[in-house]
């Protein structure tokens, strides 16, 4: 179907609902928030259909595909272990992976599933847990021989400290140490859009970085990297979860069923 097409629809649909459902400009679409609760109860009426064809064809095999979005460390250290067996036990399902750090739209990416890590912000969301990590300050033997240890917080003014890009403003580091808490605001910051690549950085002496247990366990024990001001805790553990649009009540087969392997196979211990 051409574009010009679909735009005919869209309008048609719109005349008979009454509601804008597209803010339109010369380069690019926005749903309203009709549009989004549109499209979103769309999905559960889609859903509910899908369910049904499942529900009475033999075996109740989930089938069909699933559009994931996740960060690139959770699917190096997490899901690309377990991808296999997931593809044996559900033969029927296949995989769509779109990776990346950054919070998308998960209406207007279309995607299924998204792993997500820290408090969700949208209110349309159904979540279930993964896990949760701690972050912890490293850097690479090779960089401490050049540019000494820092023993405070307050001496990372002095020292290359690695970030990711997808943020505006720098991130603020925050320490905490019996009573005393400490924030710091980098100003000397090399950035890279992912936490995979702020690993390479770091294992190469690049700088000093904050990277999840999970990311560094290896490394740690290798001695590629080492720990740095271990008296002073990271604030917060760092929550991931499994989340996607709609209702729990409504999820389709297929996507339950990938759910539960995650939960199973992929969670952070």
């Amino acid at each position: 179907m051409t574009p010009s097409a679909v735009s005919k629809l869209i309008s048609r649909l719109e005349k008979r609902l009454g509601v804008r459902l597209l803010n339109r400009s010369t380069r690019q679409f926005q749903l309203t928030n009709e549009g989004c609760q549109f499209y979103e109860l769309g999905i559960q009426i889609l859903n509910d259909l899908d369910e049904l064809e499942q529900a009475v064809t033999a075996n109740h095999i989930p089938k069909g595909r699933i559009r994931i979005h996740t960060s690139f460390s959770y699917w190096t250290h997490f899901l690309l272990p377990c991808i296999s067996l997931f593809n044996q036990r559900y033969p029927e399902i296949e995989l769509e992976a779109h990776l990346s750090d950054e919070v998308i739209n998960l209406v207007e990416q279309r995607i299924d599933v998204a792993i997500r890590t820290g408090p969700l912000k949208s209110s349309n969301l159904v979540a279930r847990s993964l896990g949760s990590t701690y972050k912890q300050y490293v850097c690479s033997p090779v960089y401490i021989e050049k540019y000494g240890r820092p023993e405070h917080p307050d001496e990372l003014h002095e020292h290359q400290l690695l970030d990711v890009s997808y943020q505006r403003q720098n991130k603020t580091w925050l320490f905490k140490k019996a009573t005393q808490e400490i924030s710091l605001t980098p100003s000397k910051v090399l950035k890279v859009n992912h936490g995979e690549a702020i690993l390479q950085l770091a294992l190469a002496g690049a700088g000093i970085a904050q990277l999840n247990e999970f990311q560094i366990r290896n490394a740690l024990q290798q001695k590629q990297l080492v720990k740095i001001l271990e008296d002073w805790n990271i604030h917060a553990s760092e929550e991931f979860h499994a989340v996607w649009i709609g209702h729990d009540k409504y999820v389709p087969n297929r996507v339950r069923t990938f759910l539960d392997f995650l939960v199973e196979h992929a969670s952070i211990n």
